[in-house]
């Protein structure tokens, strides 16, 4: 198994053909060209092609995840589902995430945190939705729990639904106060605070 001709690629120039024996036989990323040095004439066997198609592998999902990463803080099921669609194969993904994690690039519990403190900051949502969030995230359910034990308090939810409150009673239309309740009582509700929250902030007057 011979290389008979290198050819970088037409529509992305950081790749390369490796033909072999006449025929086009895999690609490479010029990092893995310049990393095993190959030029034309060079022999092969199966198991080195195998080892640099792997190498290639990794290289690029790094470069995917990197970036991916780059401008906003992910979970790790949000990275491995961006790897599955860059075609990165399974093996490759769980070097790539455990690499990452060692670099401190991929942590779950600090994302989590920070994922529902940017919630509160911004629009506030009771426990209930966070959990509900933290897990569509891929987030570990004891991982979820200790977030949310960190963050919610008795006193700090029930401040978290008077704000959600106050700004929806000023734009909700209601006939009358017992409307009026109700309605902020289902929309409490679907924000994620358990009835025991909801109840206590709906006896405050507005």
């Amino acid at each position: 198994m011979v290389i008979t001709k290198i050819e970088k690629q037409k529509k992305n120039k950081e790749r390369y053909n490796i033909s072999i024996d006449g025929e086009f036989a895999f690609g490479l990323y010029e990092d893995s060209l310049v990393k095993y040095g190959l030029r034309s004439g060079d022999e092969l066997t199966p198991e080195k092609i195998k080892e640099m198609q792997e190498y290639d592998e990794f290289g690029y999902g790094k470069k995917v995840a990197y970036s991916f990463l780059a401008y906003k803080q992910r979970s790790k099921k949000e990275l491995v589902k961006k790897l599955k669609l860059k075609k990165i194969s399974d093996d490759s993904i769980e070097k790539i995430t455990e690499l990452l994690e060692k670099q401190k690039y991929l942590n779950d519990g600090v994302y989590a945190v920070n994922y529902i403190e940017d919630k509160l900051n911004s629009r506030p949502i009771g426990k209930r939705l966070a959990k509900l969030k933290l897990s569509e995230k891929g987030i570990d359910k004891e991982l979820i729990e200790a977030t949310l034990e960190k963050i919610y308090t008795e006193d700090t939810e029930t401040e978290y639904a008077e704000k959600v409150l106050e700004k929806y009673v000023k734009k909700v239309k209601y006939k009358n106060e017992a409307d009026k309740k109700n309605k902020c009582y289902k929309y409490l509700i679907s924000k994620g605070f358990d009835f025991d929250t909801v109840k206590r902030v709906l006896g405050i007057e507005y």
